[in-house]
């Protein structure tokens, strides 16, 4: 698995890929990342292969580049890298795909996704067009065809919230992930931290009726006594000492579905607590089996010391680490 690069597209790529899928006729959306390499933005649109060639010859560095050959309701993905780019940008538009291509869902892009280096070579992608049935019809993985399945899901339940003008809770948020299932709860989750004494809440969602719902609510007197003891994955809130911690928890075993819905959906669940639930969280752990739990780290000294540790200034010089140059290997003493 690739390492991926954090970089998100923006809202207004989005909004101008969906709208132009079901434009008539050929369509070319161009996007690049950002000159601070925090998102992809959109930079052009044009309906002609001869003006896309135009400009990445122009340019000369990458660009992503969605290609809409006529009567094909699929954006062909093309990763434009051309030879001799900077090493630094070949790596961030790399890492970078793979995030896209999961914002923008499979519905929407052609399992065809070609890379090319030379701009003489775009024009060639008048080729793809809706003959290529072997291309689009080839078999699929276990898992692409789990997050088509979830991209079919999250199609529904937004036309579904559209329809009955209920927000979901991501859409408040500024989450890379959206967050498909509402939170079910009768009373809001600070209260019941506040008004209830409780401390720990445990929820799991329920793909039935798309929720995400509280199985588990008590009083845990101590982090000795803190247990997780669900089989599948969970979303856990755990206050000790004035703090707040979120524990992800996903045990071995647990389904492929049901990883890809709980970690598609926990940077959204969290941002939702954050902005409205007015929940701050003094760490946020992500944990396999609850054995793999540091408890020393759900703690207000261990956050003091690691506070402690990270603002200690380096006594010769605070800007910057210090390393010391390491010794080479001892030559053999004459005799």
């Amino acid at each position: 698995m690739s390492t991926q690069s954090g970089i998100i597209a923006d809202q207004a790529l989005l909004n101008s890929l969906h709208e132009n899928l079901s434009t008539e006729g050929v369509v070319v959306v161009i996007a690049k990342i950002s000159p601070d390499s925090t998102s992809v933005h959109q930079l052009d649109v044009t309906h002609n292969l001869d003006q896309l060639v135009h400009l990445a010859s122009q340019n000369k560095e990458p660009l992503y580049i969605f290609y809409k050959p006529q009567d094909v309701a699929k954006y062909f993905f093309v990763s434009f890298i051309p030879d001799g780019s900077p090493v630094r940008s070949r790596m961030l538009y790399a890492s970078t795909k793979n995030t896209l291509a999961r914002q923008i869902g499979s519905n929407s892009l052609s399992t065809e996704q070609p890379l090319i280096t030379d701009v003489k070579e775009l024009a060639d992608l008048k080729e793809l067009d809706s003959d290529r049935t072997v291309a689009q019809n080839k078999p699929l993985t276990e898992d692409e065809k789990m997050q088509i399945e979830i991209n079919k899901q999250q199609t529904l339940l937004r036309k579904t919230v559209n329809n009955n003008s209920v927000k979901l809770v991501s859409q408040d948020s500024s989450s890379p992930l959206s967050l498909t299932f509402r939170v079910d709860s009768e009373r809001p989750i600070n209260e019941i931290f506040s008004n209830d004494g409780k401390n720990l809440i445990i929820f799991q969602i329920e793909p039935s009726n798309e929720t995400i719902q509280i199985v588990q609510s008590e009083t845990c007197p101590s982090v000795d006594a803190l247990r997780i003891d669900l089989s599948g994955p969970s979303y856990t809130i755990f206050k000790h000492d004035g703090l707040n911690f979120f524990i992800y928890s996903c045990p071995s075993g647990s389904k492929v579905k049901d990883r890809m819905i709980y970690a598609s959906n926990k940077n959204g669940f969290i941002n939702y607590l954050k902005n409205d639930q007015k929940i701050t969280f003094s760490k946020i752990l992500e944990i396999g089996d609850f054995i793999e739990l540091d408890k020393s780290s759900l703690s207000a000294k261990d956050n003091e010391d690691d506070l402690d540790r990270s603002s200690t200034p380096d006594q010769s010089n605070s800007g910057s680490l210090r390393f010391n140059k390491p010794r080479g290997p001892m030559r053999k003493r004459r005799t």
